[in-house]
């Protein structure tokens, strides 16, 4: 099994990049919203599993998006990049890029491969503007 050597940042650092990222995080959200019509709910977790935004009805939709990836992480033994589950009435999709990750659910049947494009070009987008703030 590959050792995680990944150090996660200190939690003054962690809040502080939640805080930089919060503004360009919803509106990433609110694009993706646009370009996926049967979007459900999103969440940006962003370093040390810190929740950066979220959509969605459920209040603790961001939280369980964490344990999601957490989960998915612990399993591979290290980060993942990128997942999709599906069940008979959604599709579950994670993407990582430059220390972020987007957990979305989306209506059964969507295009996974543009789905998956999507989701990892917020977050390139979201990322470019956290380096500019």
């Amino acid at each position: 099994m590959a050792e995680n050597t990944r150090q996660p940042p200190e939690p003054d650092e962690t809040a502080q990049v939640a805080k930089t990222l919060a503004g360009g995080a919803e509106r990433v959200l609110e694009n993706l919203a646009e370009l996926e019509p049967e979007l459900r709910a999103a969440a940006i977790i962003g370093p040390g599993g810190a929740p950066v935004a979220s959509s969605g009805s459920d209040p603790e939709w961001s939280a369980r998006a964490g344990d999601l990836l957490a989960a998915l992480d612990e399993a591979k033994d290290r980060e993942i990049d990128s997942a999709h589950l599906a069940t008979e009435t959604a599709e579950v999709f994670v993407v990582r890029e430059h220390g972020l990750a987007l957990v979305a659910v989306t209506g059964r049947f969507v295009l996974a491969s543009l789905t998956s494009f999507d989701i990892r070009m917020a977050l390139r987008d979201l990322a470019r503007e956290g380096e500019h703030a």
